[in-house]
């Protein structure tokens, strides 16, 4: 029998740090390019002991060639109280998230990346850059394909 899920309750969840881990920003580049594509990856990392997560959030825009112009890693670390009902322990004690707390996590993070990016970009001369509004569930199911 599978086991019900516990419902998400955001205040219990508390993003403790962002951190812009690594950044390149080519405007000029950027500007000589009328067409860009984004590219966004993510990375979960866990620590269930201290009910810790860290989400690893990667956009990269390149131009048609694929040279990169832009790249932005931004880390986000969380710490989401009573974690253990939102896995379950695979083979070699290994956890599997529910996808709906990752997508919750992916969603805050998201949504703060977009204003971060916004506004370093803004500094450095590149005006309206903003990044689309994308569904964290379809961004879960495209790397659980891969």
């Amino acid at each position: 029998m599978e086991q019900k899920q516990a419902p998400i309750i955001p205040e219990h969840i508390h993003l403790l740090a962002i951190e812009v881990a690594q950044q390149k920003i080519d405007a000029q580049a950027f500007k000589k390019h009328k067409e860009h594509r984004l590219n966004v990856g993510h990375k979960v990392l866990h620590n269930l002991k201290d009910e810790r997560i860290k989400l690893e959030l990667v956009f990269s825009f390149e131009d048609a060639n694929k040279t990169q112009l832009l790249f932005f890693q931004i880390d986000f670390h969380f710490n989401v109280e009573q974690l253990s009902d939102f896995y379950q322990l695979k083979e070699e004690n290994y956890p599997v998230f529910y996808a709906p707390l990752i997508a919750t996590l992916l969603g805050i993070s998201l949504s703060t990346a977009r204003g971060i990016i916004f506004e370093k970009l803004q500094n450095a001369g590149l005006k309206n850059v903003i990044l689309p509004v994308v569904s964290p569930q379809k961004m879960l199911a495209n790397s659980s394909n891969k």
